[in-house]
């Protein structure tokens, strides 16, 4: 901390390292730092873009205000995990929205950052509500979709019809979705689709995806089974000759 003598002011900077502790300092529409500038009487800023804090005002003002943000910094540690760069996209959602209301929801802020293969997930908030963060945000990276109000889920087994009904570039999905208004999360590992929605758009949507699975699936199944009797020794062609005993004895 640093006084100056003109002005009869002390002043301090605190380095808070992420953008995630400096949304914590704001606080929800700035709630957080202009209560703590109200009770202290410490002025308080961060430069646009930078994660340095700074402080000015009485002795008293800034020691107050610097153990109230250290203290608060504590107490929303949070955590980090690291995700595939692929499971990304699941953690933000069609336009962020999935983000959002796990931040909503948790009262938390989350950072991702990209790096070559993997992205390190950031989470600021208390212990309390960065555990609820932590299991919203893992089961985003699964796949799984929250049930709203009047929502039903359905899932689809699709074998090896799984490539087709993703669809190049995850196209197919994207269509059902748009026409079905559902969301629909494809397990390639499991083979297994799950839609979620209103009841009749999930019907509706589950007709869609078998007519294009069902005849893979069929075909397969018909491949199997003449590869099955071709074993066997068995043909669909094949009649089995039947001699008659009063023939046979005339020879």
């Amino acid at each position: 901390m640093c006084h100056n003598a003109a002005f009869g002011e002390a002043q301090d900077v605190i380095e808070l390292g992420s953008r995630n502790a400096v949304n914590v300092v704001y606080g929800p529409n700035f709630s957080t730092i202009k209560s703590l500038q109200s009770e202290t009487g410490c002025k308080v800023d961060i430069t646009r873009g930078s994660t340095a804090l700074k402080l000015s005002g009485s002795n008293e003002a800034v020691a107050t205000a610097t153990a109230r943000i250290r203290a608060l910094l504590e107490a929303n540690r949070g955590f980090e995990m690291t995700i595939d760069n692929a499971k990304v996209g699941a953690v933000y959602g069609k336009g962020g929205e999935t983000l959002r209301s796990i931040q909503d929801r948790t009262n938390s802020q989350i950072d991702v950052v990209r790096g070559a293969t993997h992205a390190v997930v950031s989470v600021m908030a208390t212990k309390e509500n960065a555990e609820k963060a932590r299991r919203l945000i893992q089961r985003a990276v699964d796949g799984e979709v929250e049930l709203g109000p009047g929502e039903v889920a359905e899932e689809i087994e699709l074998g090896s019809a799984t490539a087709a009904v993703i669809g190049r570039g995850g196209s197919n999905v994207a269509d059902l979705e748009k026409r079905h208004g559902v969301k629909i999360n494809v397990k390639s590992d499991a083979q297994v689709a799950r839609i979620v929605g209103k009841p009749e758009k999930v019907s509706a949507a589950s007709k869609d995806i078998l007519a294009i699975a069902k005849p893979i699936i069929d075909a397969e199944k018909a491949q199997a089974k003449a590869e099955e009797a071709l074993q066997t020794g068995e043909s669909a062609w094949q009649v089995e000759a039947v001699v008659d005993d009063d023939e046979a004895d005339g020879w």
